[in-house]
C-alpha cells in the first residue's frame, strides 16, 4: 500500500486511530487517562494512565519517488502504588496488554503496511520516593508514501 496524501493527514489519521483503540480497548478498561504528547505533572495525572509520546525516525528513500515511512512512538503506562512490586509489576503489564491491543491488527485498518514492535523498557520508578511506576513499549507504523516529482 502506497499513500499518496499530505504527510500531516496521513500521521494525523494514525495517530487518531492508535488513540482510539487505546482509550476503547476493553483489554486497558483500567486506565484512567490516555494522553498524547502533552506535558502533564505525573502527581496530578489519574493513574494508570497511558503517555504516548512521538519518537524521532528517518524516512528512508526507496527510489522511484517512494518514501518509506516508520511513524515511531513510546507507550508510558504509569502506575501509582504503595507497593513498589505491586507498581513495578502491574505498569509492566499494561505494556503488553498495549502490545496486545496494537498487535491485534498490525494494518490498523488500512493505515499502514504493518505495525512493528522496536523495544520494551521493563518497570522503573519515577524519580525519587514519588510511588509512581512506568513502563514503555515502542512501535513504528510503516507505511510508504508516493512522493510528487
Amino acid at each position: 500500500m502506497i499513500h499518496k496524501g499530505p504527510l500531516k493527514v496521513i500521521i494525523k489519521n494514525i495517530r487518531e486511530e492508535v488513540l482510539n483503540r487505546l482509550r476503547t480497548s476493553e483489554d486497558l478498561s483500567e486506565i484512567k487517562r490516555v494522553v498524547y504528547g502533552e506535558k502533564v505533572r505525573i502527581g496530578s495525572l489519574p493513574t494508570p494512565a497511558i503517555w504516548v509520546v512521538p519518537a524521532p525516525y528517518v524516512p528512508d528513500l526507496s527510489g522511484g519517488h517512494t518514501t518509506g515511512h516508520d511513524i515511531t512512538y513510546d507507550f508510558v503506562t504509569l502506575v501509582k502504588s504503595n507497593n513498589p512490586e505491586e507498581g513495578l509489576i502491574k505498569a509492566n503489564e499494561f505494556s503488553y496488554e498495549i502490545y496486545d491491543v496494537l498487535m491485534a491488527d498490525r494494518q490498523l485498518g488500512g493505515l499502514v503496511s504493518d505495525i512493528r514492535p522496536l523495544r520494551i523498557d521493563p518497570s522503573y520508578e519515577m524519580g525519587n520516593s514519588t510511588q509512581v511506576y512506568w513502563s514503555n513499549i515502542q512501535f513504528a507504523f510503516r507505511f510508504k508514501r508516493r512522493e510528487k516529482s
